[in-house]
């Protein structure tokens, strides 16, 4: 038994990087050939993406479907600071494989893992979606397992659907940067309203061994899109309200409660995504306080321009962490930092296929005596899922 578990986890790996190198290929092939680029997406890329189904048959009363899931993420990062120097090279940002199966009576299995790379010993990191989830009437929908604990702006929207490259600071810092936790969430659409309300184990571990040895933490979100009294094609205003138990031992930001206001503005080819997050510290960790505005604009169908700013303060000592380049430079922590962030993305594929490129400024200040930051840095970034 265990043989044939071992035999179908490598046969999934493999069917994953045959697909993400057949993309690879095509995406070299449409970046080096622009031409090639506008029919990309209507003829060999969507032939991959259909592969990833290995059994359709909604008729059948057990297994109705079954795909092959994951993602490829690769980064050029180039980062500079005025003091530390600079970093500069490409690394495989993410790379996720496993599957989704539908099941009799709406019900629907979910398994992916996180692999390494970078430095592939081991090649196996942690489970991230591990779960079950069942769909009923009026979209209500439950999920029971491993699975993201989603809110705030950054921290509510997929790896693979990021407009910016990276996820911002007020996910760094106030968000729960583990993502994966062990969990039971109740989420649905009603009208013009959508909710989602969870309960989560604070242990964030690779598996489900931990999952109540720790505190834990509970999430409710409640949004309302007031897109027709505003003539607009979308106006989404979401609340997101984190409580947690004060323990040491959680693999979380040190917030008991953390406060989220959450818009999604998009008129045309105009978009404006905002964020406005504080939290309540404890552990001597100071409150944190957090605004994030992205304005983005559709270019073309397939080209799109960024903007974003964010800014975090802390109301005590050193608290505030840099983003993922930014810590190879300085280690230390601040109490005030801004980012200011300019992209062009082009999806190929939509976001399955897209790729991003990226320049940001940072500058953080420091207490005492703690390490500050004042730098530029430049990403370009594959983004393949499927």
């Amino acid at each position: 038994m265990i043989l044939q578990v071992a035999e179908y986890q490598t046969f999934i790996v493999l069917h994953d990087m045959k697909i993400a190198v057949r993309t690879l290929g095509i995406f070299s092939i449409a970046f080096l050939c622009p031409t090639f680029a506008e029919t990309v997406d209507t003829t060999t890329i969507k032939e991959i993406w259909e592969s990833t189904v290995l059994y359709n048959n909604p008729s059948e009363n057990g297994l109705k479907k079954f795909a092959i899931t994951g993602r490829l993420h690769g980064d050029y990062e180039n980062f500079d600071e005025s003091d530390q120097g600079s970093i500069n090279g490409f690394s495989w940002r993410r790379f996720r494989t496993g599957f989704k199966a539908s099941l009799f009576g709406n019900l629907n299995v979910k398994a992916e893992a996180d692999l390494n790379l970078n430095k592939p010993e081991p090649l196996y990191n942690r489970l991230t979606d591990a779960h079950i989830s069942g769909t009923f009437g009026d979209g209500l929908k439950i999920i029971v397992g491993k699975q993201a604990a989603s809110f705030t702006l950054d921290g509510s929207t997929s790896s693979n659907k990021l407009i910016a490259i990276e996820r911002g600071k007020i996910a760094d810092n106030l968000w729960f940067s583990k993502r994966f936790f062990s969990g039971v969430t109740i989420s649905g659409k009603h009208g013009r309203w959508e909710y989602l309300s969870g309960w989560f184990s604070g242990d964030g571990g690779p598996e489900f061994n931990d999952v109540f040895s720790t505190g834990h933490f509970t999430l409710l979100s409640m949004g309302y899109n007031l897109s027709e009294r505003f003539g607009m094609d979308k106006a989404l205003i979401r609340f997101d309200f984190v409580k947690q138990d004060e323990d040491p031992s959680n693999a979380t930001s040190k917030n008991k409660n953390v406060i989220s206001l959450v818009s999604k503005l998009e008129k045309n080819k105009r978009h404006l995504w905002t964020d406005l997050t504080v939290g309540d510290g404890y552990a001597g960790q100071p409150d944190l306080f957090g605004l994030q505005f992205m304005p983005f604009y559709d270019l073309t169908d397939k080209t799109q321009a960024v903007l974003r700013y964010t800014h975090l303060k802390s109301s005590g000592g050193n608290t505030i962490r840099l983003g993922k380049y930014e810590k190879s430079l300085v280690l230390g922590k601040g109490n005030k930092a801004s980012e200011y962030y300019c992209g062009i993305n082009h999806y190929f594929y939509g976001h399955k296929l897209k790729w991003q490129n990226g320049i940001q400024y940072t500058e953080m200040k420091a207490s005492g005596s703690g390490s500050g930051y004042k730098g530029w840095g430049f990403t370009s970034a594959v983004r393949i899922s499927w």
